[in-house]
């Protein structure tokens, strides 16, 4: 922004004062030569004002800064490590809890396909669930024998329906018979 001296621009204005003052026969040459400083002085001064006008731009810089030699965040770090392990430990105990949950469903599931049970079956059961490899064998029987079931209600339900539609037709040929 472009700075004007308050007393310059007096200056030039008293200069003008004197020269209209004097009344003196001038050519038009120096009237405009003298309305020429004064538009300049004027569209200065309409700068000035109009950068006055303009708000001001402020630029705020914030720092923030992290003391690792504070206690607090001693503490913070402490705590966020005990909760990231407390977080691990109730995952690993859920994750324990569901696979109770599988191997009692599948447990169940194999019993329900002998269709009875006896203490030292039961027994027997528990100690096959030890090994992984016993589980796959169990998981596949299981599988197997509810493939079978569902494919015999499967075939037992389409046979009802046989039935239902060969009832229905033996009427319909009786009632046509009838109507002869």
């Amino acid at each position: 922004m472009n700075k004007i001296d308050v007393i310059e621009i007096y200056k030039m204005f008293e200069t003008i004062n004197e020269k209209l003052d004097k009344k003196t026969d001038k050519s038009a040459e120096s009237v405009q030569i003298v309305l020429s400083t004064v538009s300049a002085v004027t569209k200065q001064l309409e700068n000035v004002i109009e950068e006055t006008r303009k708000p001001a731009i402020v630029e705020h810089h914030y720092r923030h800064t992290i003391n690792i030699q504070s206690i607090w965040f001693f503490f913070s770090w402490v705590a966020l490590v005990i909760v990231i392990f407390g977080l691990f430990w109730v995952i690993a105990d859920q994750r324990q809890t569901i696979g109770q949950y599988k191997n009692n469903n599948l447990k169940y599931r194999y019993i329900k396909m002998h269709g009875q049970t006896n203490e030292e079956g039961l027994y027997r059961l528990e100690q096959q669930f030890k090994y992984s490899d016993s589980i796959k064998i169990i998981r596949k029987q299981v599988e197997k024998y509810e493939e079978l079931v569902k494919e015999k209600a499967e075939r037992l339900e389409r046979v009802k329906r046989n039935n239902e539609e060969a009832e229905r037709f033996n009427k319909d040929a009786e009632s046509l018979k009838k109507s002869k």
